[in-house]
């Protein structure tokens, strides 16, 4: 996290002293002393030792003695069901024998209330104090120190509160309570207005267990909360940037220029991410992240910088408080050995966190980017917008200039460079043509079917600008990388060598590309909807291959990503039971994985998501002439309404009930809206099973009547679901009819002009379920 703070020097004896957190030997005794922060509840017997005033007021406190912590799961009963799997217990309960308090709120006058003169402070409670930053810093990247300059330099109300216990039965463990949401977004990327995380550290690669995350009681009293963007301090509606990468090697370094707008009165402190995902493990954050060199005001100011060793940002001190909606430029200058580097593709370089290699705030905002690259002469470099120009540079015979522009708004940028080569089609269209471009290597070192990929690359653009609307942007590319997954940045993929003609290129391709519209065009608004991401492109791309890969290919996929929802629950330590359906609703984003959950985030946020977004498909597609024209006008809708900005499931909710109602299906059953719809499939984690028996009554003449029963299983007995009924006669003779299902069985009775041949209950899988069957009775 990165700092600016108003009186630079000032500033600076605030945050050291802060740091330090020394001990000034006055304490105060604790018996039964409870001290409740929102939902959580802290029992105290035993002596608290007080941190020395800092800026006129005590900031911390180190227990010894006896106590107990309980915190009841927030409402829902996923969260709860979280807590279960990860503590194998209904609520968050410890004892414990050491505490480390840090506040900027009341905490002292709550546990300071019969304060004791300076006496000899015990070595436990001194060891405590000296040790509880570098070991938040190590472990989490986030800087506590510089957490609460901010929020007494920026005045923020509520406070910040964070305790860690240890010596009880669930060993060491940090509750924090962040109302404006800062460390829970730069640290563990939870945006959704949570203010209060339960945690553990483990020494292992997913480095930190979240036991529960919870809004405030009053956000849950009023069932209403606010996204934690609401609490920014800044804008950034432009960057320029200047790259050096001739030492790919060695160092990143950057010049930056940040154009900045504050969003509150008063402003010191401004907190920046960077490199905030690097892991713990091999002191990676420790060696590579980018550090900070110095920073300034365009007026020449100077800008106090704060970065420590682990630390998942940096803090700068601004020289003077700053109003809402004053504008203000930082010119700041960082380096890093921040390149990856791979050893299987020699010549290749690309930033080790590509959205992370640069300072931000808050949560995926929106900036326009100016880049110019300075590199040598044998490499090329591949970015985002628009290559502005590419030349030889007036610094070095063996050095070089790349610039590109981004000037539409988006939320992150990244770059290629190396021995690349570019190649580049031109697709036309109506609204002007269109540079497709991908950067390969040569063939020497790697052959690559150049042809193919920038084919797949036109073709996909051209299908998702048809079905989801024109894309937007003036360039589109892609860019070879060493790695096994895909990343679809605005204007520029990163693509490994994907080039057989095959059903899983056909849809890996075409998933990268619908990030354009999933993901670009309209960006998620929190963690919890990633979804809307993640599943429409994996939807996109099957969409995409049902057109490409004619033998089952589009059917193929299906039954794989139905099939991923079965799989056991596998652990850190082996398999145990359960299946991953099961784990948590679509709106618990990445937080459904962890150690008892691997592989969680991929079967439900990919492939569940698109599974959703596939029967919302059915439930728009006219029944009888299977026209699926009302669903992509609703995604055209949503896609216009959102562009260039953010959208929540909600968001989605809304456009998808208003196209909804206009529907053949909704209009012939009086359906008024989606919601019981979001409710089962996005908010819930139910898995039904179906299975329709039935048997023909014969009538005057060849017809017959089919009756039959849809029994619905597996899931809660209000459930509801509409479910497409096939029969087929002769090589062409094809009739199909929806059936609603409200509860454990629904009957089935219609007539049919003569007996089919083949009766089926959702042959094309249009409906998500464990399994479906039909049977005919005798």
């Amino acid at each position: 996290m990165c700092l600016l703070l108003v009186a630079p020097a000032r500033g600076r004896e605030i945050y050291e002293n802060l740091k330090k957190f020394q001990l000034s030997g006055h304490s105060a005794p604790a018996s039964n002393l409870i001290l409740k922060r929102d939902r959580v509840t802290m029992t105290f017997d035993g002596t608290f030792y007080f941190e020395a005033p800092v800026a006129g007021e005590i900031r911390g406190a180190v227990f010894l003695g006896r106590g107990a912590f309980s915190a009841e799961p927030p409402p829902g009963p996923f969260e709860r069901s979280h807590v279960r799997r990860m503590l194998g217990a209904e609520t968050v309960e410890s004892d414990f024998r050491t505490a480390v308090l840090r506040f900027a709120d009341d905490t002292f006058q709550h546990i300071g209330k019969n304060l004791v003169p300076a006496a000899a402070v015990p070595t436990d409670a001194s060891a405590l104090a000296a040790s509880l930053d570098r070991q938040i810093l190590k472990e989490t990247g986030a800087n506590v120190a510089a957490r609460l300059a901010i929020s007494l330099w920026n005045r923020e109300a509520p406070g910040f509160f964070l305790a860690q216990f240890d010596k009880g039965k669930r060993g060491r463990f940090t509750f924090l309570l962040d109302h404006q949401g800062r460390v829970p977004v730069a640290t563990f990327s939870i945006n959704a207005g949570e203010v209060g995380l339960i945690f553990a550290h483990r020494d292992l690669p997913l480095g930190n267990d979240i036991w529960t995350a919870f809004h405030s009681l009053e956000a849950y009293q009023k069932r209403r909360s606010v996204f934690s963007d609401a609490y920014d301090l800044v804008a950034i509606p432009n960057y320029v940037m200047q790259v050096d990468v001739r030492d790919p090697k060695k160092a990143l370094k950057l010049q930056l220029r940040l154009d900045c707008v504050s969003t509150v009165d008063g402003l010191r402190a401004i907190p920046l991410s960077v490199g905030e995902s690097l892991p713990e493990t091999g002191s990676v954050r420790l060696k590579k992240t980018m550090r900070a060199k110095s920073a300034r005001l365009a007026n020449g100011a100077s800008i106090d910088v704060i970065q420590e060793d682990w630390e998942g940002g940096l803090t700068l001190l601004l020289p003077s408080p700053l109003r809402k909606g004053e504008t203000f430029t930082v010119e700041a200058q960082l380096e890093g050995d921040f390149i990856r580097d791979s050893p299987y593709s020699q010549n290749v370089y690309y930033p080790l966190l590509n959205g992370e290699w640069y300072p931000r705030h808050g949560y995926l905002n929106r900036s326009k980017f100016d880049l110019t690259f300075l590199h040598r002469r044998r490499h090329r470099v591949a970015s985002v917008g628009m290559r502005i120009r590419e030349e030889a540079s007036k610094s070095g015979d063996s050095d070089a200039l790349t610039q590109w522009r981004m000037d539409t708004p988006v939320a992150l940028v990244t770059f290629g460079l190396g021995g690349l080569e570019s190649h580049t089609e031109v697709e036309k269209r109506k609204e002007g043509d269109l540079p497709v471009e991908f950067f390969s290597l040569p063939g020497q070192i790697m052959p690559i079917k150049e042809d193919f990929i920038l084919a797949e690359l036109m073709n996909s653009v051209r299908y998702f600008s048809h079905i989801f609307g024109a894309y937007p942007y003036p360039r589109f590319g892609a860019t070879y990388h060493p790695r096994s997954f895909g990343q679809g940045f605005a204007s520029m993929l990163l693509i490994p060598p994907t080039d057989s003609a095959n059903k899983y290129t056909y849809s890996f391709i075409a998933h990268e590309t619908a990030h354009q519209w999933w993901g670009n065009i309209v960006a998620w608004r929190s963690y919890r909807d990633q979804w809307l991401s993640e599943g429409f492109a994996e939807y996109s791309g099957v969409l995409y291959t049902s057109l490409r890969e004619k033998r089952n290919g589009e059917k193929e996929l299906i039954q794989a990503l139905r099939r991923s929802l079965l799989e056991p629950l596998r652990t850190e330590v082996g398999i145990r039971q359960g299946r991953l359906a099961d784990v948590g609703p679509l709106i618990f984003g990445h937080r459904v994985e962890t150690r008892e959950t691997h592989g969680a985030y991929q079967a439900l946020i990919y492939n569940k998501g698109a599974l959703v977004l596939r029967m919302l498909h059915f439930l728009f597609t006219h029944p009888e002439k299977a026209d699926s024209t009302a669903f992509f006008e609703m995604l055209q809708d949503f896609v216009r309404r959102h562009q260039n900005g953010w959208a929540s499931t909600e968001d989605f909710m809304a456009v998808a009930n208003e196209h909804f109602v206009r529907t053949p299906l909704a209009q012939k059953y009086q359906m008024k809206d989606l919601n019981w719809f979001f409710q089962q499939w996005v908010y819930n984690a139910q898995l039904p099973s179906y299975r329709l028996e039935y048997a023909y009554e014969t009538q005057p003449g060849n017809s017959v009547v089919l009756n039959g029963t849809v029994y619905q299983e597996g899931v809660p007995e209000d459930w509801f679901m509409f479910l497409p009924v096939v029969a087929r006669s002769g090589r062409d003779g094809v009739a199909r009819f929806v059936v609603h299902v409200h509860g454990p069985k629904a009957m089935l009775r219609i007539r049919l002009p003569r007996k089919p041949d083949e009766i089926q209950l959702d042959p094309d899988e249009w409906v998500l379920s464990e399994k479906t069957s039909t049977r005919a009775l005798r």
